[in-house]
């Protein structure tokens, strides 16, 4: 099947020195690149979804111990009571 697309030239440059090089038509080469390019793309959202899975679990990890060092910690002021004890301070002056 015949198609136009529109490439920048610099790729269309390095498609046809590519095709030169290994003494390859065109459009054989072009159907090859795109059929890789195809093949990677739809390999990748199972990488993604592995990926998205292990970051989950860092997270939820990271999260799970944060929560045990603070039910361990003594209670201590919020920022907001720091703030304003500070604030009561500086107003008594």
């Amino acid at each position: 099947m015949k198609t136009t697309i529109e490439l920048p030239d610099q790729l269309m440059t390095e498609v046809k020195v590519l095709a030169a090089i290994e003494r390859r038509k065109l459009g054989e080469l072009m159907a090859e690149l795109v059929r890789n390019g195809l093949a990677h793309h739809k390999t990748r959202p199972a990488e993604d979804e592995n990926r998205q899975r292990a970051a989950q679990q860092w997270l939820d990890e990271w999260v799970q111990l944060g929560a045990a060092t603070l039910r361990d910690a003594p209670p201590v002021p919020t920022a907001t009571q720091i703030l304003a004890s500070d604030r009561n301070r500086l107003e008594r002056r």
